[in-house]
């Protein structure tokens, strides 16, 4: 059994949200899933993405009404991460794209992580979106290719719901075959 669900989305750290938005709503077709803003008053955000405190805006697409494969864009500023051609290893950079999973288990990934040595940039941590009545308990690290990877364990759904499971189909049991037997039909 899998210890996270599909792929819930893809984040990614833009250096122009606007531009980045038409691009995927309006050249796409994205629908707007959820967005917000948070600075200070939020530690947790900029803690998970490995920054110094800063304002960071957002906005999670999704195709049709679907809420797996999405795409989540992510502007930081105030400070904005310094545009440079040596990407930090510590910190979510500009145009770096971030897996995003959901768990039941937040700490058990943070275990199997810490044992395996990958490089941890927040340890499991909570995030409250009053906004959006959402309680979350996540964690970003970096595989050991590099990239960035964030895990979340929802407490409360609010209004965008509980997903830590795939509520995808169920696969009907494979019917064992009698050796021998034509896997085509008779032709007459």
């Amino acid at each position: 059994m899998s210890a996270v669900t599909p792929l819930k989305r893809t984040a990614i750290i833009v250096t122009d949200l606007r531009r980045s938005l038409k691009f995927y709503r309006d050249v796409l077709g994205m629908n707007v899933w959820v967005q917000g803003k948070a600075g200070r008053e939020l530690p947790a955000l900029f803690r998970l993405l490995g920054a110094p405190p800063c304002t960071t805006r957002w906005v999670i697409l999704q195709s049709e009404d679907v809420d797996w494969g999405m795409v989540g864009l992510f502007e930081l500023s105030k400070p904005a991460p310094p545009l440079d051609r040596h990407r930090s290893r510590k910190r979510a950079n500009r145009g770096e794209a971030c897996l995003v999973f959901h768990t039941p288990d937040v700490e058990a990934i943070h275990r199997g992580a810490v044992k395996l040595g990958v490089e941890i940039l927040c340890p499991p941590t909570l995030l409250e979106l009053t906004a959006h009545g959402v309680v979350s308990k996540e964690m970003t690290l970096r595989d050991p290719n590099g990239v960035l990877v964030n895990f979340i364990q929802n407490i409360k759904g609010g209004s965008v719901g509980i997903s830590n499971k795939f509520p995808g189909l169920r696969r009907a049991p494979v019917k064992k075959r009698r050796s021998g037997a034509s896997s085509r039909g008779r032709s007459g």
